[in-house]
């Protein structure tokens, strides 16, 4: 047992901040820097310390000295990497990122979905729904095939339903290729479940999804559609791109 001594004690990180969409936004402005960024708050960091004079003087109590402008060093760049897909090639932008070129291209390998099994709680029909339909829509950019799926839908989310319902299915069909579950948003607890029982107990490449991911405007759940596909692809044995690596 550890006991903490509560007028020493305080409380550190952040609450739940999904809920929150302005401070995650906030938050995620403060994290994600450019470099250029990074340096302006350092040496101003360093200006500060150094026009303190409380700073200063503790500083030479400790017998150090900060210089006003941090350490600099020559520096290479590397060449552009050529991202390569089935039917061209190209080199990323400078945010080094290729999402809208993978989701409009073909891959270099694509897996078709033909067996595969959709499980949601009846409450998140409507996001079911949505979900099958980007899907359709935005399968055909990327070269995949998506089939119609056999859907399982439950009473309740509770995890034994879950499970239940899961190993059901598995064992009447003879090949599934995927698993596809809605889930509540929050419920780590499904998550955890399916994982452990999809990856340990009757292996099947599965994918999670949260209802959250699916709540917005229709450009917003298109995007994560797409980055879906790109997950099952890779799961079920496909290639999203290459490099060239040379001897």
């Amino acid at each position: 047992m550890v006991l903490l001594v509560p007028e020493l004690s305080f409380l550190t990180g952040l609450s739940d901040l999904r809920k929150n969409a302005r401070m995650l936004k906030e938050v995620m402005w403060e994290m994600i820097q450019s470099p250029q960024q990074h340096y302006h708050r350092l040496t101003s960091l360093l200006c500060r310390i150094r026009d303190s004079s409380e700073a200063s003087q503790e500083l030479e109590r400790w017998g150090l000295c900060l210089d006003t402008d941090i350490y600099k060093t020559q520096g290479h760049i590397l060449p552009v990497e050529r991202i390569n897909l089935r039917h061209r090639s190209f080199l990323p932008t400078e945010e080094l990122g290729w999402h809208r070129e993978v989701t409009k291209e073909v891959p270099i390998t694509v897996i078709s979905i033909s067996s595969w099994l959709l499980i949601y709680p009846k409450r998140l029909q409507h996001l079911a729904k949505d979900l099958l339909a980007a899907m359709r829509s935005s399968c055909g950019a990327m070269g995949m095939q998506v089939g119609q799926p056999t859907v399982q839908e439950l009473r309740d989310d509770r995890i034994e339903t879950y499970v239940r319902t899961i190993q059901s299915s598995l064992g009447s069909q003879d090949k599934v290729q995927l698993l596809l579950c809605i889930i509540s948003s929050g419920r780590d607890d499904v998550y955890g479940a399916i994982k452990k029982l999809c990856c340990v107990q009757s292996p099947v490449p599965s994918q999670v999804i949260s209802a959250q991911s699916l709540m917005g405007h229709p450009g917003k759940i298109r995007s994560v559609v797409q980055k879906v596909l790109l997950q099952i692809n890779c799961k079920l044995g496909g290639q999203l791109w290459g490099v060239d690596i040379p001897l």
